[in-house]
């Protein structure tokens, strides 16, 4: 999917976009983020170690607390479908770009390595207007940091939050974003299928459903019924790396 379509529409139009995203940037509530800690067990058998790193969504904004967040999610319907013990823990930060990530997420790995991590990034790069070449190079530099401390983890890229449906933001930008979002979205899967084990996760249940009750109070960040159903999507890709 080229570019230069994209760029090309959002120039002749970027007088009225600049002006719809500021007006929204004061709508739009701040919420804060998840409560209590940011790592957990849930009992089973032959334990899963778990990491999610990304942005708001794992740091949980609008959710109360880590267990209702991306994470927590992922990690009860891990556990759920494949009755594994599972040791989950989030790394976020509301706001982050994946070039942020790379600088700050290294030092906060854990020592010890999980089987699986997911990389749940995007939204921040959409709306900077991240080139497909950019975000590809900073994802790939993310996945190279997780890659060198942790050489069998099995690396899982969650979709692109898809932009375009987000409630709270007026029919042009959304259709812009969204356009936005889907070129990261596919430089992610091209991504993945350089790169070996590693995985692409594609936003489709959320995507294709009315937005009602799937968001926070601010129509931008997932609620807990949000999270829950992306985490269904994330683990329904895992289990078929797991058998």
């Amino acid at each position: 999917m080229k570019e230069i379509p994209f760029y090309t529409t959002s120039a002749i139009l970027s007088p009225f976009l600049l002006w719809q995203g500021l007006r929204i940037r004061k709508k739009i509530p701040r919420l804060p983020e998840a409560t209590g800690p940011d790592f957990g067990e849930i009992p089973g058998k032959k334990p899963i170690r778990l990491l999610v790193i990304g942005e708001s969504t794992v740091a949980g904004v609008g959710i109360s607390d880590y267990k209702s967040s991306l994470t927590g999610q992922i990690a009860s319907v891990l556990s759920r479908k494949t009755g594994r013990k599972i040791f989950w823990q989030a790394i976020g930060e509301s706001g982050i770009t994946v070039k942020e990530a790379v600088q700050k997420f290294g030092s906060r790995l854990p020592q010890k390595s999980p089987d699986l991590i997911v990389i749940a990034l995007g939204a921040n790069d959409v709306l900077k207007l991240n080139t497909q070449k950019k975000w590809s190079s900073e994802l790939e530099e993310l996945i190279g940091i997780c890659k060198n401390k942790y050489p069998k983890v099995s690396i899982f890229i969650a979709g692109v939050p898809p932009v375009g449906i987000f409630p709270s933001l007026p029919w042009l930008l959304r259709s812009i974003l969204g356009w936005k979002a889907r070129l990261l979205d596919q430089a992610s899967s091209y991504i993945s299928l350089r790169l070996q084990n590693v995985f692409h996760v594609p936003m489709r249940k959320i995507g294709s459903i009315p937005s009602e009750g799937i968001f926070c109070s601010d129509g931008f960040h997932p609620s807990s019924e949000g999270c829950a159903l992306w985490g269904e999507e994330i683990v329904d890709s895992i289990q078929t790396v797991l058998i």
